[in-house]
């Protein structure tokens, strides 16, 4: 079963292009999360609206159901083999509605590529990262829950 992990970024502004930066000046080989969902802040100083709850690759996942050797993440040490990471720009549980809205989504595709998945904050699988992502999983479940309503529905 593939787990889906959602992360913050611990930082108020940033997008994939960024934290693959971060993530390469740590000596890693490119950008640890598989999706980025941003906030609409691409800098400390540049708000763009049409931005915020954008969805940006990271480590690209082919459309199979399994996570291949060469799509393995960076984002959790030692759950990286069957996990997909999805990282929201932003701190501890301080995201926008349209945010959340587009993890929604993402984590809605992604059980129908995966099937039957497993979802959890990083603070769930590291306890060196209580603050990370700082959602209400209750709320978050209720809402995929009418989320798929919603879709399947249509």
């Amino acid at each position: 079963m593939v787990t889906i992990v959602l992360h913050c970024s611990d930082s108020h502004f940033g997008n994939a292009a960024l934290i693959a930066k971060w993530h390469l000046a740590r000596g890693w080989q490119g950008i640890g999360y598989h999706y980025v969902i941003l906030n609409g802040w691409l800098s400390a100083k540049s708000y763009h609206p049409c931005y915020n709850g954008h969805i940006e690759t990271g480590r690209a996942l082919n459309s199979d159901s399994l996570v291949c050797p060469f799509e393995v993440g960076a984002h959790v040490k030692g759950h990286n083999a069957q996990s997909v990471g999805i990282c929201l720009i932003g701190r501890s549980g301080v995201f926008t509605d349209e945010q959340l809205n587009a993890a929604l989504s993402v984590v809605y595709q992604l059980e129908r590529q995966f099937g039957e998945v497993r979802i959890v904050q990083h603070s769930e699988l590291d306890e060196n990262k209580p603050e990370c992502a700082g959602l209400d999983m209750v709320r978050f479940q209720t809402n995929l829950r009418r989320y798929r309503r919603l879709i399947d529905a249509r």
